[in-house]
């Protein structure tokens, strides 16, 4: 949100400085911070400016894509750049690919205007490397009642394309706000609750989500050569120690 202005009753930018100080804290020898969009609420330019401002002051690098609630233009002259918000990014044995999946027309994702054949590109170029995927969208049912079957358009044809070789091992979603892993048409996934508000998984909430306050959530990706392991901050606060560790 712009300077100022809270988000039901939250800040969004004091909890993103949170996860932030958090993230810079816990693991500084982290490679990269992937963030998959929603990064302003209502592509309000001075919220990207806020945001902006914020994660200059993180030392680690940061790659940014956007969804549904994001304006690609607004982020675009603030930013810098030109075009679909997204890269590729090879770290050791993987590659990284980031996918822009919003829409201009509605809230589904969507990868069309050239997106399709880039994600094929960044998939040939990497040449047998192992590939993580990192998205808004989810292209898949996530079994919850207030959400739809699936929310990007042409699903079949973006998992013939991430089928086609062994190359894809997993992917990392945002948008839902609820926690969640498992495996589409074969491919493991993650997503991320994310670190404003989350949805309450109540299985008899048919119409609109039930937004809860909870702490902020972020995951921590471990790529062990051809290896995905996945771990889960479900808050930033120290919690209360029941048994000592031993120490190194």
């Amino acid at each position: 949100m712009a300077p100022g202005t809270m988000l039901y009753g939250i800040d969004p930018a004091q909890r993103l400085r949170d996860t932030l100080t958090h993230v810079s804290r816990v693991h500084a020898d982290a490679k990269h911070i992937l963030m998959t969009g929603d990064l302003a609420d209502t592509g309000d330019p001075a919220a990207y400016m806020l945001l902006r401002d914020i994660l200059s002051k993180v030392r680690l690098p940061i790659y940014l894509t956007i969804g549904n609630h994001d304006d690609r233009g607004a982020f675009r002259d603030v930013f810098g750049g030109e075009g679909f918000v997204q890269a590729a990014v090879d770290l050791d044995d993987w590659r990284v690919v980031l996918l822009d999946t919003k829409d201009d027309v509605s809230h589904f994702g969507c990868l069309g205007g050239g997106r399709f054949e880039w994600l094929e590109e960044q998939i040939a170029d990497a040449a047998g490397r192992p590939i993580v995927l990192a998205m808004h969208h989810t292209p898949g049912n996530m079994h919850v009642p207030c959400f739809k079957t699936s929310d990007m358009k042409e699903t079949d044809r973006f998992f013939s394309i991430v089928t086609r070789t062994s190359s894809v091992r997993h992917m990392l979603f945002g948008h839902r706000h609820v926690a969640a892993g498992g495996t589409l048409s074969g491919i493991s996934f993650t997503a991320s609750r994310g670190t404003a508000q989350h949805i309450v998984l109540d299985w008899e909430q048919y119409g609109k989500p039930i937004f809860v306050a909870a702490a902020p959530s972020y995951d921590v990706v471990m790529l062990d050569r051809r290896d995905v392991v996945v771990h889960r901050h479900e808050g930033l606060e120290m919690l209360p120690v029941i048994r000592a560790g031993d120490p190194k």
